[in-house]
């Protein structure tokens, strides 16, 4: 049988779904399993043992268009695959599968797409229920079982710590214990914690730990992190933002002694990667997506520590706060040091 996943489309998401992609594997050993993922979080899959191929479906480059979306098409149903499973719930997703002939096509209901499943699957979240847990349940109704200890772990191959100990020497980084951080959080304004606190928090852990500070992002977030950098005090602070893969990143955040941020994808792959992880949470919900704190299936202990200030208002999923954004505010540098 040769399976289609439609991956999930950001990198917190990606790593949270990893369990639901182990399972299809350990279910399907002889099987040939191809990911279909964006342009960002396909480097990610590259990683994976469990994958046989990576697709991409780059949207907003040569799949963009009426003609660029048909070329996608024509090259799935080249594939000649026979089951799609489809992470995301958006119509595009199932409307791709449909018009490339997939025979079976599983998904979950919603976003008018039933019609184009073979395999319409309904949509329920318990409440405090992670979304690990719901991506785990689609592919439980093809017939997978599911793990008794999830496994949302990244492996960091020794090639990719020594490519990312040649990034921190490329940026001046001397060598020893650091602290990664990642300030902001995409286009979403309402999950980032204040810049001056990040600054001071920075200049504590230098002043307490003798830690210096490695910045993380990607490009369209180098101008806040460089803005940061510069507010610290006392800290060495070495940015890279937008100077690195996501590979590269795992590798980074595999190496620091401790990982801080907002409610990110790079919080996501720190905690994969096993490193002690703190996370600053404001308006989205911490039970459905911090990263994943179950047990470890290689026993190391996990080191999460979820940060927020509980307010009537949040959860809210607003990008931007229309009000005080207390959820993030009321969190002072102290209660992210622990």
């Amino acid at each position: 049988m040769k399976i289609l996943l439609r991956a999930t489309n950001w990198v917190g998401d990606v790593v949270i779904s990893l369990p639901a992609l182990r399972a299809l594997r350990a279910h399907h050993r002889g099987d040939r399993i191809a990911v279909l993922a964006r342009p960002w979080v396909a480097a990610l899959y590259r990683l994976l043992p469990e994958v046989d191929e990576v697709l991409v479906d780059d949207a907003g480059g040569r799949h963009s268009g009426a003609a660029g979306r048909a070329a996608l098409v024509a090259e799935l149903n080249g594939k000649g695959f026979d089951r799609a499973i489809l992470l995301p719930r958006s119509f595009a997703t199932a409307w791709t599968a449909y018009r490339a002939g997939i025979p079976e096509r599983w998904g979950y209901r919603g976003e008018l797409r039933s019609p184009l499943l073979t395999h319409s699957v309904p949509f329920s979240r318990s409440p405090g229920e992670h979304e690990l847990l719901r991506h785990l349940r689609l592919v439980a109704a093809t017939g997978v079982a599911v793990p008794e200890v999830p496994d949302a772990t990244l492996p960091v191959s020794e090639d990719l710590r020594r490519s990312a100990r040649a990034k921190l020497k490329d940026a001046g980084f001397p060598g020893g214990p650091f602290a990664a951080a990642h300030v902001a959080s995409f286009a979403h304004e309402a999950k980032r914690w204040p810049p001056e606190r990040f600054a001071a928090l920075f200049d504590d852990l230098a002043a307490r730990r003798g830690l210096p500070t490695v910045l993380l992002g990607s490009a369209s977030e180098a101008p806040m992190s460089s803005r940061i950098a510069s507010l610290a005090g006392s800290a060495r602070v070495f940015d890279l933002a937008g100077k690195t893969s996501l590979p590269e990143v795992l590798g980074i955040v595999s190496l620091a002694e401790l990982f801080v941020g907002n409610d990110s994808g790079l919080a996501h792959l720190a905690n994969a990667a096993g490193t002690p992880t703190t996370v600053v949470f404001g308006p989205t919900d911490p039970e459905a997506t911090r990263p994943w704190d179950g047990p470890r299936p290689d026993g190391r202990p996990v080191r999460l520590r979820v940060v927020r200030e509980r307010v009537l208002c949040a959860p809210c999923r607003f990008t931007r706060c229309p009000i005080d954004h207390a959820c993030m505010t009321g969190i002072s540098v102290g209660n992210v040091l622990g």
